[in-house]
């Protein structure tokens, strides 16, 4: 693919890092998962993790007052104090920032009202990710939430995503559109998922030539399995946990992939 120099429309996700209590460990075990290069970022404990020369996400250290390992995604923004704004207009909070990242960019923490956290990013020199669907990219994030409506309304009202409801006989789910495609979804917890399941969080979606493999690569590595491989019409997903517990999601791509159309 060509490289890409203008910032991603405003709520597409374009950026995902891990806060880990021990961040070398978890460069290794994503490097052996995904085939990553992770480099440190000077005396940061952050490190960038690549693909062919092109970013896909960082992994550091877990901030002071996270109650767990957790991925973050981050959207793009054009303007970050407003979009902020939005958050709290409709029922969300800021959890961090805004602050300035060098010459890279702009980004804060927020969290929508079911305490979902995601962070945003208003892009300088560096617009995120560019890979979204070879082996190792970030092709994908949702919005998990106990209440579905709510976290429509406000994704919606925050950052002006069309959203289609797609239809089934399980839990509730919506993709999110942003610049005319599809970029996102909003995905409903069900009440009856057990204890140890997932929370109100987003969830990364890494692309995997071999979605088995992945699943026996990341449980033989003291991984963690929420929920078996099944397949959609996307592709064959799972749900996975890395060896500090943080969430994750795979998915060999189907071939070809079906296309989303936004409804009006």
């Amino acid at each position: 693919m060509g490289e890409r120099t203008r910032p991603w429309p405003t709520g597409t996700p374009t950026w995902v890092d891990l806060a880990s209590d021990d961040p070398d460990a978890a460069t290794t075990s994503y490097a052996d998962l995904f085939g990553w290069k992770c480099v440190r970022q000077g005396a940061r404990e952050y490190w960038v993790c690549s693909l062919d020369g092109e970013d896909v996400g960082g992994i550091g250290a877990k901030r002071a007052g996270n109650e767990s390992n957790r991925w973050t995604t981050y959207l793009a923004t054009e303007q970050l104090e407003r979009t902020l704004a939005l958050v709290v207009e409709n029922g969300g909070r800021v959890v961090t920032g805004p602050s300035d990242i060098e010459h890279h960019g702009r980004m804060a923490i927020a969290a929508d009202p079911g305490g979902a956290s995601f962070g945003l990013w208003q892009a300088a020199e560096h617009i995120g990710t560019e890979c979204r669907t070879a082996p190792g990219s970030l092709v994908w994030s949702e919005a998990l939430s106990r209440d579905f409506d709510a976290a429509k309304t406000f994704y919606r009202a925050v950052f002006g995503y069309e959203a289609e409801e797609i239809s089934g006989d399980g839990p509730r789910y919506a993709a999110l559109f942003a610049g005319g495609r599809p970029v996102a979804g909003i995905a409903e917890l069900h009440p009856d998922l057990p204890a140890g399941g997932l929370s109100p969080q987003w969830l990364p979606y890494f692309t995997t030539a071999g979605i088995d493999t992945a699943v026996a690569q990341v449980l033989a590595n003291a991984g963690g399995l929420v929920c078996s491989p099944f397949d959609t019409d996307f592709g064959r997903v799972a749900v996975l946990t890395d060896p500090q517990a943080a969430p994750f999601a795979v998915i060999q791509l189907a071939d070809p992939v079906p296309p989303l159309t936004p409804s009006t």
